[in-house]
Formats: structure tokens, C-alpha cells, sequence
């Protein structure tokens, strides 16, 4: 896809009839400390170049290529933490929530599935020549949306949905929401359209808890061979635990310490910072109202359930 020295980092992807764009940067996988990738871009100056996927070469990537590790998540649930922990697993480059991946997935999507699913294995290859060694693509959490889509791209990659119990998972959206659900903007009507298609939601609350909902019975179409739930109160130990193994990266005892270090900081704290997590279950739980219990224990438990139920072997870690 492209010659020439140096760390081409993908940072942006653009979708066009003439093909799939990348905007690369020259940014070694070594700076990939931020719990974010779109941080690290903004921090690390570096030149930058573009490349061209033209139509007929689009998806023609190695399967080897394909990361070693999915993670999906319901959002406010601890994937954070488990990516920057990854990071602390010697030889495995982490994608926290990048970009390029947005951009391919996100609505309305100009092209048709197939080509998407294109796209993503084209941008699995960028990566996998970023990294130069195994990679695992954290999602942001409206992704888990097309989970399988990303699944269809990368057949033999493992993953992992990271899950937390949707009353505190709610609560936090209404405390921050995400300008992706609850803005007033076009994308936020589009994602609320996707996570509530008869617009039936009354409220925030319901929003929230039909949101929650959409996630789980989009991670039901996933191919559970493949898949794990982590849940939160399992963290942080499921990652080197159970998620390093299940991406092929088991955790030396070097590395554990590490990660048991790593896991004292708050997960999106800058990685110099010497801030100390604080657990917030409770304050969550007492902050959530009447009405948002009564729309979790009619939309988000219900899906929940069916996750955890209805799919064979579909079972949290540690069960």
C-alpha cells in the first residue's frame, strides 16, 4: 500500500468513490501510550502523508495482518482500563479507539457492506504495518453497533465485549453524555434512530437504556467460538488473567506487575499522571433515578439476558 522508511501511523480515513484515503503520521507505535489514539496524533508532531486503496485493491490483505484482539464494549464499563493494561504486555501494539475506524463505520454509510468490510481489512493491513508485530484494535463504544461487521473483516480474530451493569453504565451517560447519542446534531438523530429505530423512547433515561440495549443484541450476532465477556467487577485481574490469553499474549510475571501498577491510575488519566483510581459503583447506584431503573429493567436487563442466555457458551469470564 505504501513504501518508504519510518512509523506510518493510519490516523484518519476517508471513504471516496475513487477509493479508500489514509492520512498517515509518521508516529512510532512506541508513543501509543495515551488511553486514547486520537491523543497520541494530536501530542506526537509529525509529518504526515496520503495514501490511496483503489477500489479493485481494496480488502487484499495477509491474513496475518488481521489484529491479534478485538475489544467491543457498552461504553463506561472498563475497556479503557483493559486496552492501557494491554499496553503494558511487551510486543503487542494497542489501537485505543482510533479514528479510521469511525470513519469507515460511520453513518450514513456511503458504501455497501462488502466494500466497508473491505475497508476495514484494508485499514487492518495499515495497522498491521504500523505495528510490525501483533496489534488489538480497542472499538469506541458505538461501534459495538457493527460489531460484526469488524468481525466479518477479521474471521479468525478473537475478541472480547467488556460489559458493566447497565444501571451504572447509564448513569454515567447521563452524567457525560456522549455527544454521539444525546447531542442535538444530525449524527447524534442518526445513532438514536439506530439504537431506538421506532423512536419510541420517551426520555433520556429510555434512551439510555434502549442504547444499552442495542449493544448487547448487536454483540448476540457475534460468533461466541471467538468471544469472551469480561465484566467489570472482574477487572482488573481478566486482563492479564483471561483477555491476554484469549488474544494469544499470555502475561509473564514482569508483565503482571506491570499491569497491577498500571491498573492503580485512573484508566483515562494522562500516562505521566500520578492520580489514584477511585471506585464510583456506589455514587453510581445512588444516583440513578426511578425512572431510569424502571427503563433498564425494560429494555437493557432484558438484552442483557438474552447476551448472556440465548447464544450457546456465551458466558462472562470466571463462569
Amino acid at each position: 500500500m505504501h513504501n518508504g522508511q519510518g512509523d506510518w501511523l493510519p490516523a484518519r480515513a476517508a471513504l471516496h468513490p475513487t477509493g479508500l484515503y489514509f492520512a498517515l503520521r509518521d508516529i512510532a507505535a512506541a508513543e501509543l501510550q495515551d488511553p486514547f489514539m486520537q491523543e497520541t496524533v494530536a501530542r506526537v508532531a509529525a509529518p504526515e502523508r496520503f495514501v490511496q486503496v483503489v477500489p479493485e485493491d481494496l480488502g487484499r490483505a495477509p491474513p496475518a495482518s488481521a489484529p491479534a484482539g478485538l475489544i467491543f464494549h457498552v461504553a463506561r464499563c472498563g475497556s479503557t482500563l483493559v486496552s492501557q493494561l494491554l499496553k503494558q504486555q511487551g510486543g503487542l501494539v494497542v489501537y485505543a479507539e482510533p479514528p479510521p475506524v469511525n470513519e469507515i463505520l460511520k453513518p450514513p454509510q456511503p458504501w455497501a457492506r462488502r466494500e466497508l468490510v473491505a475497508a476495514l481489512r484494508s485499514l487492518g493491513d495499515a495497522f498491521a504495518r504500523h505495528a510490525r508485530g501483533p496489534y488489538v484494535v480497542k472499538c469506541t463504544s458505538w461501534n459495538t453497533l457493527y460489531c460484526d461487521m469488524v468481525a466479518e473483516a477479521f474471521p479468525h480474530s478473537p475478541w472480547v465485549l467488556c460489559l458493566r451493569d447497565p444501571l451504572e453504565v447509564c448513569v454515567s451517560l447521563l452524567q457525560r453524555p456522549p455527544g454521539w447519542l444525546l447531542g442535538t446534531d444530525e449524527m447524534s438523530k442518526r445513532f438514536a434512530a439506530i439504537v431506538d429505530p421506532g423512536g419510541d423512547a420517551t426520555s433520556k433515561e429510555e434512551l439510555v437504556a434502549r442504547c444499552y440495549a442495542a449493544f448487547c443484541d448487536s454483540a448476540a450476532r457475534l460468533d461466541p467460538r471467538r468471544g469472551r465477556l469480561v465484566e467489570y467487577p472482574q477487572l482488573p485481574a481478566a486482563t492479564w488473567r483471561d483477555v491476554a490469553p484469549h488474544f494469544a499474549a499470555p502475561v509473564d510475571e514482569a508483565a503482571r506487575e506491570r499491569m497491577v501498577r498500571a491498573a492503580a491510575r485512573p484508566a483515562k488519566a494522562p500516562p505521566a499522571s500520578v492520580a489514584l483510581f477511585a471506585d464510583d459503583t456506589a455514587a453510581k447506584r445512588a444516583a440513578a433515578s426511578g425512572s431510569l431503573r424502571a427503563a433498564i429493567d425494560a429494555h437493557a436487563r432484558p438484552a442483557l439476558a438474552r447476551l448472556q442466555d440465548v447464544v450457546p457458551g456465551f458466558r462472562p469470564f470466571g463462569q
